[in-house]
């Protein structure tokens, strides 16, 4: 191999690992790295000279720019590739989680609390964006938790609020959603290599599209937006193809496995408290003494949030996806909640959505007082603030509601939740 086609072949190794070249590209380093010996040791020595800048950075983070040494036969070609040299670190990070195991996926957004477990069982009770992640447990901790993961192909999935997903990609995608709200676009896959997602109660096997996927112990709902996705039934092997627009729920009821047209989204709601806790978070409280059935706060500790680690005492309301229908909120639409409290407090109100052509959409706040006893509160969704460190803005398009929560922050008001309505504007 001559120096020139050494100094080009490098250039395009630095590439293939930091998932920067094409399909068709990939295709045929891939192949060539299979028959040939000289790329593969040519890959290697990549890859360790990139391990060398960043073990040299870590601890020398200072000096890391005049530490960089580059093998003498690659000079002449290199140096005036600088930018490919910084490729060269991004993909050693790719390659390697903080943790040593091999990187797979990066935490491209993070809301609220999220924990992560790596295979080698060491865990991060507080995920940071950016960070690099090998095969591991995500658990979106808090009511406004979310995070979207980002595949070297730049597939994304994004976990929503009370959901826990293990994830593996050693060529095929792989993820076990245990519980909760999955959206996924997901980039063409290797023939014969979809990405799989795993339910208690279904198999979903994706080549490329874009979907949602609720899940609990009993029920599956796939929801698809683009392109098409294959679901088996686990409990008797029933398969259906799910095409763009259309739903179909795998339930362990036995129910049938139809594959129907996306309802038209509700936008006028009212929580069924008295059917039981079923989609709700808290205590809940049947009728009595001349009360109705109401769902009563419990106390939780965050370990992060706004205002640092704080106890909340709160009720939440996952929204009922078995019945089929979204809930769509809009900026004319109106919040009515009501309830008892034993305390005069500050209530606050969190509304976690999902945008209407799939994909999260971030959670949404608005504070009230509330007084002692009997109380009500009508809030228009135009009032709520989408809190983030670079924005305070209002919604502005029709959005779909999954989660709600309401809660008092450090004080214990014995927080009684009876009624919620989601109504149109007055």
């Amino acid at each position: 191999m001559s120096m020139t086609d050494e100094a080009q072949l490098c250039e395009r190794l630095t590439r293939y690992v930091a998932g920067d070249c094409p399909a068709e590209e990939v295709r045929d380093l891939s192949a060539r790295l299979e028959r040939d010996a000289a790329a593969c040791d040519l890959l290697a020595e990549v890859l360790m000279q990139g391990t060398a800048v960043r073990e040299y950075a870590q601890a020398h983070p200072q000096t890391m720019a005049s530490a960089v040494r580059v093998p003498q036969r690659w000079q002449a070609w290199l140096w005036p590739l600088a930018a490919a040299a910084a490729v060269v670190i991004t993909a050693v990070i790719w390659m390697q989680d903080g943790r040593g195991e091999a990187s797979v996926m990066q935490a491209a957004e993070v809301c609220g609390s999220v924990r992560w477990t790596g295979q080698r069982g060491s865990v991060v009770d507080s995920l940071a964006k950016d960070t690099a992640l090998g095969g591991g447990t995500v658990e979106t901790v808090s009511d406004d938790a979310a995070v979207t993961l980002a595949f070297r192909d730049g597939s994304l999935i994004t976990l929503m609020a009370h959901s826990a997903a293990t994830i593996s990609d050693d060529g095929q995608k792989r993820v076990h959603l245990r519980e909760g709200n999955l959206s996924a676009d997901v980039r063409p896959q290797q023939r014969g290599r979809p990405m799989l997602i795993h339910t208690p109660t279904a198999l979903l096997e994706v080549l490329g599209t874009r979907f949602e996927v609720d899940s609990d112990s009993a029920n599956t709902r796939l929801a698809v937006n683009e392109g098409r996705v294959h679901l088996t039934r686990l409990m008797d092997g029933r398969m259906a193809e799910v095409p763009a627009q259309h739903e179909a729920v795998a339930s362990l009821s036995g129910a049938e496995m139809s594959v129907m047209p996306r309802r038209q989204p509700e936008v006028l709601w009212r929580a069924d408290i008295a059917a039981g806790p079923a989609g709700t978070q808290g205590r809940w409280l049947p009728a009595e003494g001349g009360k109705a059935p109401r769902i009563a706060s419990e106390p939780v500790f965050l370990t992060k949030s706004s205002r640092g680690p704080v106890t909340i005492h709160r009720v939440g309301l996952t929204l009922p996806w078995q019945e089929r229908a979204n809930l769509q909120i809009r900026p004319n639409s109106m919040v009515r909640l009501r309830g008892h409290a034993t305390k005069s407090a500050t209530l606050e109100v969190m509304l976690a959505c999902m945008k209407t052509t799939g994909g999260y959409a971030g959670n949404w706040f608005q504070q009230r007082g509330i007084s002692a006893g009997e109380w009500q509160l009508e809030v228009p969704v135009s009032a709520f603030l989408q809190w983030r460190a670079d924005a305070k803005n209002a919604p502005q398009e029709p959005l779909e509601l999954r989660q709600m929560a309401i809660y008092t922050i450090g004080t214990d008001a014995a927080l009684e939740i009876e009624s919620v309505e989601v109504l149109g504007a007055k």
